[in-house]
C-alpha cells in the first residue's frame, strides 16, 4: 500500500505549485471537457456534411486549445506504469468491442439504449466510392481526436477532476489515484451514461480506475485510453464499423 503520509506531502507540495485558486483549478480541468462535449450538440445528424466535419474539426481545436492554455495546471508528467498503461489499453479495446458486440445481440436492451443515448455519427469517408481530399484530411483529424485528444480532455475530466473532486471539494490535495467506493462508482457510472456502449463503457471506465489505483499516475490512464482509442479507429477503417465513431 502506498505510504499515506508520503502521498499527503506530495499532494499539498503539488496543490501549492499549482496555487491556491481552487476555482481556476477546477475550470482547468473541466473546460476542455465542456468545449469538447458542448459543440457535438450542435452537430448535424448527417455526418457526410460539411457542418458536421467543420463541428467536430472546430471541437478539437477548442480543446486542445484549452489544454494548452492550462497545462501547468495539471500534475507533472510521468511514465510510472506506462507498460500496464498500453497493455491496458489492448485489453480495454478487447473489452469495449466484446460488450459492444454483446449489447448490440440483445436487441430489447440495445434499442432501449439507443432511444435513450442515440447513436454516433458514424462518419464514413467511402460512402460515395473513392474519398474526396475533404473527406481524407476530416479522417485524419478524426483520429488524432480520437488517439489523442479525447483521451487528454476524458482523462483530466473524470479521473483527474472528478474522481478526487468526489472526495473533497479541494481536489489538487487529493492525491492521484485515491479512490473511495462512491467515487469509483459514480465515475464509472457517469462515464458509461454518455457513451451509446454503456456495458463496454461501465466496465472499460472501472478497468481505467484500477490502473489509475495501481499506478497512482493520470498520464498512465491517457496512454490507456489512447490505446484503446488508436486500436478501435484502426479497427473502424479496416472493418468500416463507422457506427463505433
Amino acid at each position: 500500500m502506498p505510504d499515506k503520509a508520503a502521498d499527503k506531502i506530495d499532494a499539498d507540495s503539488h496543490s501549492l505549485s499549482l496555487g491556491k485558486n481552487k476555482p481556476m483549478a477546477a475550470i482547468s480541468y473541466v473546460l476542455p471537457f465542456c468545449l469538447y462535449l458542448l459543440p457535438a450538440m450542435l452537430e448535424p445528424s448527417d455526418s457526410q456534411s460539411a457542418t458536421y466535419m467543420l463541428i467536430c474539426t472546430l471541437k478539437g481545436l477548442l480543446a486542445t486549445g484549452a489544454l494548452i492554455l492550462f497545462r501547468k495546471s495539471y500534475p507533472k508528467f510521468s511514465t510510472r506504469g506506462f507498460g500496464l498503461a498500453v497493455a491496458g489499453g489492448i485489453v480495454g479495446f478487447g473489452i469495449w468491442i466484446g460488450l459492444v458486440y454483446a449489447q448490440s445481440a440483445v436487441p430489447v436492451i440495445h434499442n432501449a439504449i439507443i432511444s435513450v443515448q442515440g447513436t454516433r455519427a458514424g462518419f464514413n469517408p467511402f460512402v460515395d466510392g473513392s474519398p474526396t481530399p475533404l473527406q481524407i484530411a476530416f479522417t485524419a483529424v478524426r483520429l488524432v481526436e480520437l488517439a489523442i485528444v479525447v483521451p487528454l480532455v476524458e482523462e483530466i475530466f473524470w479521473r483527474g477532476f472528478l474522481s478526487r473532486y468526489l472526495i473533497s471539494d479541494d481536489f489538487e490535495k487529493v492525491p492521484e489515484g485515491v479512490f473511495t467506493t462512491t467515487s469509483f462508482l459514480v465515475v464509472s457510472l457517469m462515464f458509461a451514461a454518455v457513451h451509446p456502449e454503456v456495458f463496454g463503457a461501465f466496465v472499460w471506465g472501472s478497468l481505467v480506475n484500477l490502473i489509475y489505483i495501481r499506478t497512482m499516475n493520470i498520464w498512465a490512464c491517457v496512454l490507456t485510453h489512447s490505446v484503446t482509442n488508436a486500436i478501435l479507429g484502426v479497427f473502424v477503417l479496416t472493418n468500416k464499423a463507422w457506427y463505433l465513431w
